[in-house]
């Protein structure tokens, strides 16, 4: 099995979910550092063109947004479980509502001028049509809504448990926990409720697992020198008038992610994956979760036979 990297900034809190999820399962990982603004042309070469923070490769796969890099570290990795079998409905549930108090905490970090205008300005270009020169007129809506969403955490730890769902964390947790990062890194002025505050050390506590540095251009390498893996689903799930090897376009329906065009690969329900070739990283796979992305034909349909 190919090593698995990490292409993340120390700052990302969504990265920081993936690192804990490392620490969590006792995995070793390579790091590669990559930059807080665009451009990111090394990571481009990997992704056909999504650009947010982190993408975990793992030889010539490349996965595009944590819930599907969730998935394969439990399918690789499967003890113990992010996302424990029974609760899959109740942990994704609970960890899409608590990554809803992550915007909230961005506006607050750049209505308190917390980001340098560099990463304003790169913020704003990738939300067309957002204007963040108006963050300090919602400022203190924004600290209510994220307070009264701590306030529902600290509620649901009331009973004493150690983590959201009880005993053992899951991805619940390091999805509640990223913004509570987040926050914390900004050192922004806002008081954690008391349980709130001893479970985020509690995951805090869980650690990075084994990391080691990797640079991009040897991220790269390592993509050239594999293959994507061939996985065949049980039940291939394919739009209505499509086939495999149709040239499509994956959109993120959240603005400013990037577009990624290949070839569509056949794959479970939870997943959508394109094959596409780089001139520098060769044949990469790049795979998505089925949430929040649509396939669309980007190209006639290929001539069969």
């Amino acid at each position: 099995m190919s090593e698995i990297i990490l292409h993340h900034y120390e700052m990302s809190p969504y990265a920081e979910k993936l690192r804990l999820a490392f620490g969590f399962k006792g995995l070793a990982w390579r790091s590669v550092q990559i930059p807080v603004v665009m451009p990111k042309p090394n990571l481009m070469e990997l992704t056909g063109g999504y650009r947010r923070t982190p993408v975990l490769q793992i030889g010539a796969d490349v996965y595009c947004d944590t819930k599907v890099c969730a998935r394969v570290l439990d399918r690789l990795h499967p003890e113990p479980r992010l996302v424990p079998i029974g609760q899959e409905t109740l942990v994704a549930a609970l960890s899409r509502w608590a990554e809803t108090s992550f915007m909230m905490a961005a506006t607050i970090g750049i209505a308190t001028g917390a980001f340098d205008a560099d990463f304003v300005a790169d913020r704003e270009a990738m939300m067309a049509g957002v204007d963040f020169s108006r963050a300090p007129l919602v400022l203190e809506a924004k600290r209510l809504q994220l307070r009264a969403n701590l306030a529902l955490l600290e509620r649901q730890l009331g009973d004493g448990r150690r983590f959201l769902l009880g005993d053992t964390p899951t991805l619940a947790d390091l999805s509640a926990y990223h913004p509570v990062f987040f926050l914390r890194n900004l050192k922004v002025d806002l008081t954690e409720p008391r349980r709130l505050a001893v479970w985020a050390d509690r995951v805090a506590a869980i650690g990075h697992g084994s990391r080691s540095e990797l640079s991009d251009r040897e991220a790269i390498d390592v993509a050239r020198n594999a293959t994507p893996c061939d996985r065949d689903p049980d039940v291939p799930v394919l739009p209505d008038g499509f086939a495999a090897g149709d040239l499509v376009a994956v959109l993120p329906e959240e603005i400013g992610s990037g577009v990624v065009v290949g070839e569509l690969v056949p794959t479970g329900l939870h997943e959508i994956a394109v094959r596409r070739r780089s001139e520098a990283a060769g044949e990469i796979a790049v795979h998505f979760p089925r949430e929040d992305y649509l396939v669309l034909r980007a190209g006639p349909r290929p001539l069969v036979g």
